[in-house]
């Protein structure tokens, strides 16, 4: 890219004025990739314990971001890990909330992206508040599951809450196909250096992160058909958690598959941030 390019481009000018930031920023992205690979791991659990081969003892074992929060506060350094961790978070949080206000596109497609960053941004923001709760408290009540259905159910009490629910429940499948579909097509390195990647590592992260928006998208999807379902029967408790969802699925023979693929999926997707955080770019909608 040219000097005159840049200066014309208001997202190579914040880079070129700021790469420390943009460095440090990162950071998050190697956050986010310890997540979702210990997630994912947990994810997996259920699978193993819906055919009798883990230890019953790991059965309250919450299969979800915030499950693995509470693993890494559980673990030995649990305190420390969890506010370096919290920092990976916020800092992730505030690399998304800057990609939103950032100069871009501004069609439907353009509006949409800059909503998926702020809501990316909340959620992650909210991991991190997790974090330095357990940090503070390790045994702090930090139930995914049961925040889903008391929120629902607050929004229940009101004359439109039903159909909120509903609308959120639809508006969630929707983001979980948008992601599948995003998988499929493997297009999932807009904001990746890819430049000077060996065929094979390119290969191999295309694969990784097609495989980790497959598995995000069934995992957003089984909430949101949760939600539909809560507004359908009007019954707050059928709206639950990523957790909550999976169990339910595993249930039945073919949801295992489901929660395997989400399970894979997570890890995959855990592991292509973990080999592509030094490679992040900032990228307007």
């Amino acid at each position: 890219m040219t000097s005159s390019s840049a200066i014309q481009n208001p997202v190579a000018r914040a880079v070129a004025d700021h790469p420390r930031i943009v460095k440090f920023a990162r950071v998050g992205w190697l956050a986010k990739g310890i997540v979702y690979v210990l997630a994912g791991g947990l994810a997996l659990l259920i699978v193993t314990r819906s055919f009798g081969w883990s230890d019953a003892s790991t059965s309250g074992t919450e299969a979800s971001p915030t499950g693995a929060i509470k693993e890494v506060a559980h673990s030995g350094g649990g305190p420390l890990l969890l506010v370096l961790l919290a920092i990976g978070m916020f800092v992730y949080a505030a690399w998304r909330l800057a990609s939103a206000v950032l100069p871009g596109s501004t069609d439907a497609e353009g509006a949409a992206t800059r909503i998926g960053y702020v809501v990316s941004a909340i959620i992650y923001t909210t991991f991190g508040l997790t974090a330095i709760a357990l940090a503070r408290t390790p045994e702090a009540n930090a139930n995914g599951n049961q925040k889903v259905t008391d929120m629902t159910g607050r929004l229940m009490q009101h004359t439109a809450g039903r159909w909120l629910v509903g609308l959120a429940g639809v508006i969630t499948i929707g983001a979980g196909l948008y992601r599948i579909l995003k998988g499929l097509k493997s297009d999932v390195t807009d904001d990746v250096d890819m430049s000077g990647m060996s065929p094979a590592r390119a290969r191999w992260t295309r694969r990784l992160g097609a495989i980790g928006e497959v598995g995000r998208g069934i995992a957003i999807g089984t909430i949101g058909f949760f939600l539909l379902r809560a507004a359908v029967t009007f019954n707050a408790g059928e709206a639950t958690g990523l957790d909550g969802a999976l169990r339910r699925f595993a249930e039945n023979p073919w949801g295992v598959v489901l929660v395997a693929l989400v399970g894979v999926g997570f890890v995959a997707y855990g592991i292509f941030c973990l080999g592509t955080f030094t490679r992040r770019r900032l990228q307007a909608p």
